[in-house]
């Protein structure tokens, strides 16, 4: 086969890129990041259509004027790459494109009767939108919109692909709560480098002995529910329990975070490949979310050993699902599972429950530790993603002929 992947910015496309080449399918990557930074993916040089210029026009409107300046600027940015990628589409037999990335290219590939993949790492947009909208008005902030063409262009890309590739239950869930047709979403759960992230050769002392040892890693934002996460942790009042906030600090949370008891660390943005000692040296990865397709964090935490606690809206649930469990239903909304527990959003006290739970109970935690690696190790690399994407290609190229 020979399919070209469309993406504004990395998310997950070059994992995806890197297995399509290996077994033979990748045509091309058009992207717009930089050549050099591409192939460390293994992509070979030919296979890259680099598009740069709006991957240093974003790093410089971020600069000048932040989120706020970008949500303004977001509509041009991305129509500027998107009609320059379907420039170099020919040769093409399926086109997988990002959303809000790739309008001109799957209206050419539509004209063409070619398969058309809607990528989409989210929940259906104007999900999205109402989530994030609440959350902001809940916590007394004011939400910078997604522009309105962005919102209608991705709209378009909906109708005009064949299916839409989602990451999880929760995003699954949010495009049939919009009335789309079910049988056009399919549902893959994505990977996380096994190679880079795995358990300690030793565990650290149980929870019980050192006191328990929380991580989140990602951006300290408004989406990622960190006030609930505080609240929570705050309430479960465990002596010598400490919180680790690793990511890259947002204005609207600066006041929320500024006033924190020593136990609560914040230690900023850290590299990728210095994550795996801070996930090593922990108990529990949480992960509070109120919108988010699969946060790759989650599988990180997981390779590393860490029973996950998160909330229904983050992809977790299809990650603590992989053990085969339905989940055991305790109190406040909450559900049990092998590998760890799933939560309500917005339910500080159901998540302060839960790390009570793997603090007090010593063999829960290292039942939990065991499940984590033995899931990670198992179902979730990303040759198995790409591997279920190779399958869902050839089923629509078949039906084509």
């Amino acid at each position: 086969m020979r399919i070209t992947i469309v993406v504004g910015g990395r998310w997950h496309a070059f994992d995806l890129a890197h297995e399509l080449n290996k077994q033979g399918h990748l045509f091309r990557l058009i992207t717009n990041y930089p050549t050099w930074f591409v192939k460390k993916w293994g992509i070979p040089h030919e296979k890259i259509v680099s598009l740069p210029l709006t991957f240093w026009v974003v790093k410089a409107i971020y600069k000048l004027g932040g989120e706020s300046l970008m949500m303004h600027c977001q509509w041009r940015v991305h129509q500027w790459f998107a009609k320059r990628a379907a420039k170099y589409l020919s040769g093409s037999e399926c086109i997988h494109g990002w959303s809000q990335w790739s309008e001109p290219s799957f209206q050419w590939a539509k004209t063409r009767g070619i398969p058309i993949v809607l990528e989409r790492s989210s929940a259906h947009i104007l999900e999205q939108s109402r989530l994030l909208h609440e959350e902001h008005q809940r916590l007394g902030l004011k939400w910078t919109e997604t522009h309105a063409k962005i919102e209608k262009m991705e709209l378009r890309e909906y109708e005009l692909c064949d299916s839409v590739a989602v990451p999880s239950l929760f995003v699954e869930r949010s495009f049939i709560k919009r009335h789309f047709r079910r049988e056009k979403l399919f549902r893959n759960a994505l990977g996380v480098n096994l190679s880079s992230f795995k358990p300690a050769t030793k565990a650290p002392p149980a929870p019980s002995d050192d006191g328990l040892r929380i991580i989140y890693a990602g951006s300290l934002s408004v989406r990622k529910g960190l006030a609930d996460l505080l609240e929570a942790f705050a309430l479960a009042s465990l002596p010598k329990a400490t919180l680790k906030l690793l990511g890259g600090e947002t204005p609207e949370l600066k006041l929320l975070l500024r006033e924190q008891p020593p136990q609560v660390k914040i230690l900023g943005h850290i590299p990728q490949e210095a994550l795996v000692g801070h996930y090593q040296q922990s108990h529990c990865f949480v992960l509070a979310s109120v919108e988010e397709g699969m946060a790759m964090v989650q599988m990180q935490a997981l390779a590393c050993g860490l029973p996950l606690i998160c909330t229904t809206n983050t992809g977790g649930e299809d990650l603590l699902r992989m053990t085969g469990s339905e989940g055991k239903p305790l109190e406040l909304g909450i559900k049990q599972f092998p590998a760890g527990f799933l939560v309500p959003i917005h339910s500080p006290a159901a998540i302060s429950s839960c790390l009570r739970k793997i603090a007090n109970e010593e063999t829960l935690w290292i039942s939990m530790h065991n499940e984590a690696i033995n899931l990670a190790s198992n179902q979730l690399s990303w040759e198995s993603y790409g591997q279920r994407a190779i399958e869902h290609y050839k089923d629509l190229i078949e039906a084509r002929k």
